[in-house]
């Protein structure tokens, strides 16, 4: 009953907001019920997106806490917000936890204000956002445990749940779709969001020279080449190292180009995964990882994505050309001409697609 009111208080309170907004947040609400996670994680996201938790703040509201601040901190009065992000005991998982935000959350944010600067910086198929929402059940679910004068969780071994939980959940869901016909999807390079620009790379490996190789490729929103980079390193690298040497070159290549809106494209798995937080890096590129997060800070606006090899042809064709590079070559505002088919290509099938 008590849970209704502040839901039925909620909605009378979003009835005065504008038409612009509303339709932004269906897009949200849309795309939060397509997550693939488990019944129960939804309707905690829902509540929370709700602003209906009961917090104390929503009960102190409500008349029936006398006061609405946390119980776990005792700092700041309990809101989603400061109960997810702010208050101490969040911090101890997050602090514990490898998963990368693009952006800083401010106090004043909505669980939706911080799940739509998820879905405009972070690839929504790539399960972060799913990691999160879980952290966020399990901070949620510890929080009750504790208030209730139970045994709580530390925050690594509450990390370490909803990981697996996701995990789980995930291999419970491709199993029951393995044996279902259907053709794998076409991947094709998808361009960055109007005024943003594209950076792919791609890392290559010559084992009898015991060299390695690197490409980079700058679009812009139209498709159009704005650099390219083809480097040679005259020392041997494992696979994923050299992915992740081509991705520390073109994020220095994009700074020295200039362009400040920038997403990073690899299609190297375990790289982006690592990057993202999802998974701990090999010790071999570990140090290449750190500091590539720290150099992209600079850039004004930035996120990482992931594509498969189709989406990712000129880049590879651009690592593999090093093998016949001294140091490195650079194009500026010009298509090399052995990227003109794949470029064209790539340019015909967005455009065709967005018809």
């Amino acid at each position: 009953k008590r849970a209704y009111a502040l839901a039925l208080e909620e909605q009378q309170n979003s009835a005065t907001g504008d038409c612009s907004n509303g339709l932004a947040r269906k897009k949200i609400w849309k795309a939060l019920w397509q997550l693939n996670i488990p019944q129960k994680i939804k309707h905690f996201t829902w509540r929370a997106g709700r602003d209906i938790l009961a917090t104390k703040m929503n009960l102190a509201k409500r008349k029936i806490a006398p006061s609405g601040m946390c119980e776990l901190c005792g700092k700041e009065d309990e809101t989603v917000s400061h109960l997810l992000w702010f208050c101490d005991h969040a911090k101890g998982v997050w602090t514990s936890s490898k998963l990368v935000f693009p952006f800083e959350i401010s106090p004043s944010w909505s669980f939706l204000d911080v799940v739509e600067n998820f879905m405009r910086w972070v690839d929504i198929s790539s399960g972060l956002l799913e990691k999160v929402i879980t952290v966020c059940w399990g901070i949620w679910k510890n929080r009750n445990v504790l208030r209730l004068g139970g045994k709580g969780q530390a925050g690594c071994t509450i990390l370490r749940g909803a990981m697996h939980l996701v995990g789980e959940f995930h291999a419970a869901n491709e199993s029951k779709h393995e044996n279902r016909a259907g053709e794998a999807p076409v991947v094709v390079w998808k361009p960055p969001s109007s005024g943003h620009y594209k950076v792919n790379t791609d890392g290559a490996v010559f084992s009898k020279r015991k060299q390695a190789g690197a490409g980079v490729i700058i679009r812009d929103g139209m498709g159009e080449v704005i650099a390219a980079l083809s480097k040679k390193w005259n020392y041997p690298l494992g696979a994923v190292e050299a992915e992740a040497k081509a991705l520390e070159a073109g994020i220095n290549f994009a700074r020295d180009v200039g362009v400040r809106d920038v997403e990073f494209e690899t299609d190297s798995l375990e790289v982006y995964n690592a990057i993202q937080g999802l998974a701990s890096p090999p010790i071999s590129m570990a140090n290449v990882l750190a500091g590539l997060l720290n150099q992209v800070s600079s850039f004004r606006q930035w996120k990482f994505s992931h594509t498969k090899r189709q989406g990712n042809v000129p880049a590879h064709v651009l690592a593999q050309h090093a093998k016949d590079v001294v140091g490195y070559i650079v194009w500026l505002e010009e298509c090399p001409n052995i990227l003109e088919h794949v470029c064209a290509h790539d340019k015909l099938v967005f455009s065709h697609s967005a018809c």
